[in-house]
């Protein structure tokens, strides 16, 4: 984690190593602090009252907790989430969708417009 901006944080939900450091290099580039988490569980965790946080969700892990992943977003309604994966995956797209993640994105849209969505989430916070 870098302590760059301790009133902003990015949650990584991601397995993808490869597109994780695609994830993280961005946010350092950007100067946002940032936790990774390998589950629905540690994501909860590393989410904190008082700091503006961006969640990001790697639509393409197996083992999403959807019921976790929607508890999540009914106790913080300020949370902005992002959810990626395949543009084929219409299922787990939709999926999230109804859990309530802010935004839902084939992952080509989201890798290509990755620093424009860590800044407009941001965007009133910094």
């Amino acid at each position: 984690m870098t302590e760059s901006n301790p009133s902003t944080q990015i949650v990584i939900l991601c397995s993808d190593m490869l597109f994780l450091s695609k994830i993280t290099g961005t946010a350092k580039e950007l100067g946002y602090s940032f936790c990774t988490a390998l589950s629905c569980k540690k994501a909860a965790a590393s989410l904190s009252n008082g700091t503006s946080q961006l969640l990001l969700i790697d639509l393409n892990q197996e083992n999403l907790d959807w019921e976790l992943l929607t508890s999540i977003h009914q106790n913080d309604a300020s949370l902005t989430s992002i959810a990626f994966g395949p543009h084929v995956d219409t299922e787990r797209l939709a999926k999230a969708r109804a859990v309530g993640c802010t935004q839902v994105l084939p992952r080509s849209q989201f890798s290509a417009q990755l620093p424009q969505l860590m800044d407009a989430a941001f965007g009133e916070a910094t």
